[in-house]
């Protein structure tokens, strides 16, 4: 710093070299011709140098004050993008969901988000969270899914309950099903992910009944596909009402019983604890917690 020259002449020097022009320079700072005139004095005096030639007609710059310019030019470019880099790190915040939760509820409610904070740069990953690492994968949140005390290292927020369903597609089962009878009749929807594997037989063990033994079980990848194979009538499917809320308020689905499964694990929001107050991670928490108080697991009625 010892060589530093006094930097509010600096900005003056280079709208000067900009217009070449003492009353335009002032004109473009907002400050007065003779303010303009005392900073380039004030910088040709520190320097020991003259930066510009300045005749009745016309002013230009001498061969040091190019040399000058152009460095400090330089300079205050490098300023720039570092002051952008960092002013665009305060509006990022990170967070990650599971893919079918992303998919089936975040990414068609992010429109709300950005429409509230148009200032947040969001940068949503779809990872599974079982066994997530903030600091590792350098997330500021997640929606994960398990038992509050899974976290310790983390600041937790209860974001949702967990219910299991069973729904099917509403043009085929007008009617809620008779479990003990016509259940065993209809083809069913299973999911191989593992950790949707035992969602037909936690549900069924819940509700009293055998797990059907269909000659048609229909199996698919992941939840996403499931889904869709309910909405087209291929069979009924025992999913988690959050990933089908938009399919039953659309009426392309239907509950087909009345009573459901409220899991032993349920959904939490999860932050580093020295990211929870940044501005844009906390408008972010502040939304997703609205959202479970706004009744995240209550479908609206399908339309008439």
């Amino acid at each position: 710093m010892k060589y530093l020259p006094p930097l509010k002449t600096l900005p003056v020097f280079l709208s000067v070299c900009r217009h070449l022009n003492f009353t335009k320079a002032a004109r473009e700072l907002c400050i007065t011709h003779s303010a303009v005139s005392q900073n380039i004095q004030n910088l040709e005096s520190y320097l020991g140098k003259c930066l510009l030639q300045r005749t009745t007609r016309q002013m230009h710059l001498t061969a040091e004050g190019e040399r000058y310019r152009q460095a400090i030019e330089e300079g205050m470019r490098l300023i720039e993008q570092a002051t952008e880099r960092e002013l665009r790190s305060q509006r990022q915040v990170a967070l990650n969901a599971m893919p079918t939760l992303a998919l089936k509820w975040l990414i068609p409610r992010l429109p709300e988000l950005t429409a509230l904070y148009p200032d947040i740069d969001l940068r949503l990953s779809t990872h599974s969270t079982l066994g997530v690492d903030l600091q590792r994968d350098n997330l500021d949140l997640a929606i994960s899914y398990g038992e509050r005390d899974n976290w310790p290292d983390y600041v937790v927020y209860p974001w949702s309950e967990d219910h299991l369903v069973l729904v099917g597609q509403p043009a085929k089962y007008r009617d809620t099903l008779d479990l003990r009878g016509a259940l065993a009749q209809q083809n069913t929807i299973w999911v191989k992910d593992p950790f949707r594997a035992k969602d037909w037989e936690l549900w069924c063990q819940s509700m009293g009944v055998a797990l059907p033994e269909t000659k048609v079980r229909n199996y698919f990848q992941n939840s996403v596909q499931a889904i869709q194979a309910a909405i087209a009538g291929i069979g009924v499917l025992v999913t988690h009402r959050i990933f089908v809320l938009d399919e039953l308020k659309a009426g392309l689905l239907v509950e087909l019983c009345p009573e459901t499964l409220l899991s032993s694990s349920s959904y939490y929001l999860l932050c580093r604890k020295e990211r929870v107050r940044h501005p844009g991670v906390r408008q972010v928490i502040e939304w997703l917690l609205q959202q479970t108080a706004s009744g995240i697991n209550e479908p609206d009625p399908p339309a008439a």
